[in-house]
């Protein structure tokens, strides 16, 4: 009897050892997230999420797929060759136009999106009927603020973006679409006269580098989902609280990228559109993202019945799978602690020594 119970109390052990074995690595789930352009600062929570294993510990193996000029990084999630991507207010003519997107968080609570515009030499801005601008793809939000300038993208001088300033410094466009947290710095040596022309100074203030994922993905994965989501979030707070380290880390990862310099100006630009001093980060405010839908509205831009109901992700769900989770992983160590105990308390008894207070006791 005694050996019977000891070798299933050997057995038991085993099986709670590869169980938790293999729980861990089945847990390690194969993600990808399509980051909307190269590597650089301007991902770093993704980074940090990665380096301090907050993908890992929520059973994730993340890849971070870099975008390059001229691809659809959109296509890149629809199309399954990322789980989840990175975009900008773009996703709503997407979600009009029949696109299952869904917006998991707003990490950027204000858009870096703006206008680099070459002045003339009256210190006017060159921004009118036929210029030439560089638009990169997914500019709604410029095309909008286009518009309201009084430019209609459809009379400007179509020019495909090179994502290069020196067209500009050259005189060979007269305007470019540039993120606001790197521009001055790569012009910070040059002659050029220029302007930086924001949406945001003009009334429309927009959410930017949403983390989003399709209508399939939460619904056969939301789990998944919502730890992806909930380590990104991590990642981007140990980020912000440690810029030279993360700089550091994208400097060995991607060294053919940008100096530490550079990387270390991106972060600090990046302080007040992430808004984290005063706005939960990653925040979606359902009334303002309908706010910003109702700016396209109004330029026709998308249809006049637009809401964005079904569009926002709701944290929420995240709770219960959190709560099972827990409860799971608390039970299946308490399996492995007791098949422990149980194999302890039957070596001492082999070797004549009294069973400890903490081991089980009785005769069986």
């Amino acid at each position: 009897m005694r050996r019977a119970f000891a070798s299933t109390a050997r057995r038991a052990l085993a099986s709670a050892f590869l169980l938790l074995a293999s729980g861990t690595a089945a847990a390690l789930e194969q993600v990808t997230i399509q980051l909307k352009w190269r590597h650089q600062f301007q991902f770093a929570g993704y980074y940090a999420a990665q380096q301090q294993g907050y993908y890992r510990e929520a059973g994730l193996d993340v890849s971070l797929l870099e975008a390059r000029p001229g691809s659809d990084s959109l296509q890149a999630v629809l199309q399954g060759q990322a789980q989840y991507g990175i975009s900008n207010t773009a996703l709503l003519a997407a979600r009009a136009r029949g696109l299952p997107v869904v917006v998991l968080a707003s990490v950027y609570q204000h858009s870096a999106a703006a206008l680099l515009v070459r002045r003339n030499a009256h210190g006017q801005p060159l921004l009118g009927p036929n210029s030439r601008i560089m638009l990169a793809p997914s500019n709604e939000e410029l095309a909008l603020f286009l518009r309201k300038y009084g430019v209609p993208p459809e009379s400007l001088a179509p020019v495909s973006h090179n994502f290069s300033y020196d067209d500009l410094i050259d005189g060979r466009i007269d305007a470019m679409s540039i993120y606001s947290t790197e521009a001055p710095y790569m012009l910070e040596h040059s002659s050029l006269g220029y302007q930086i022309l924001s949406p945001r100074a003009r009334g429309d203030d927009f959410y930017g580098d949403v983390l989003y994922t399709t209508e399939s993905e939460l619904r056969d994965h939301p789990e998944r989902a919502a730890a992806v989501r909930a380590a990104t979030l991590r990642g981007w707070q140990y980020a912000m609280a440690h810029p030279g380290e993360i700089a550091d880390l994208i400097r060995e990862r991607y060294p053919q990228r940008h100096g530490r310099e550079h990387l270390l100006y991106e972060a600090r630009q990046l302080v007040p559109l992430l808004a984290a001093d005063t706005v939960e980060l990653g925040y979606s405010d359902p009334q303002r993202w309908q706010t910003i839908a109702n700016s396209y509205i109004g330029q026709g831009m998308l249809p006049r019945d637009f809401t964005v109901d079904g569009f926002l992700y709701q944290p929420a769900q995240a709770s219960d799978w959190q709560r099972t989770a827990s409860v799971a992983g608390a039970a299946l160590l308490g399996l492995g602690g007791l098949a422990t105990l149980v194999l302890l308390r039957q070596r001492r008894r082999r070797a004549g020594q009294p069973a400890t207070p903490l081991e089980p006791s009785g005769s069986k």
